[in-house]
């Protein structure tokens, strides 16, 4: 619940969602090893293509986020 209260208070204040976007994704890759590193990447140009197509940016925004949350959960118990 926090995570998307904190996005919807990046876009109401009138933060671009593509921003938001390549924050997130230059703020979590120097801190992922390469295989992480490739994936967060593939599903950030997946999620922000979908919401160039899409009308609500927060849905894209919060599914990033959340494949983003199960594909580490996944890495640290493969580790």
């Amino acid at each position: 619940f926090q995570v998307r209260g904190k996005l919807y208070e990046l876009i109401v204040n009138c933060i671009p969602p593509e921003l938001i976007f390549r924050s997130l994704v230059a703020a979590l890759v120097p801190k992922l090893d390469n295989e992480l590193k490739y994936e967060t990447i593939q599903h950030a140009a997946h999620y922000e293509h979908k919401m160039q197509q899409g009308s609500k940016p927060i849905f894209h925004l919060e599914a990033f986020v959340a494949k983003f949350m199960a594909t580490y959960k996944a890495w640290l118990c493969k580790i």
